[in-house]
């Protein structure tokens, strides 16, 4: 077997939504927050919750996207 070439890369194991899933949570989930908490008078508060919950739905995609990585052969 030779080495692999210079100009080729191997293939990527990892979903790159994975990737992005964590910080897009948190930029999306305050952006949301701020405008709901703007509506209900409380902006600050709105965005403290949006990214909490935008953590989580970040980290949710994240363990989603390790099973995947890991089921591909």
């Amino acid at each position: 077997m030779s080495a692999p070439r210079g100009g080729t890369r191997p293939p990527e194991r990892f979903p790159f939504w994975g990737v992005l899933a964590v910080p897009a949570g948190i930029v999306f989930g305050t952006l949301i927050g701020v405008l709901l908490g703007a509506l209900f008078g409380i902006a600050g508060i709105g965005a403290a919750i949006g990214a909490g919950i935008g953590i989580g739905v970040g980290l949710a995609l994240l363990a989603a996207a390790i099973v995947v990585a890991s089921a591909k052969d």
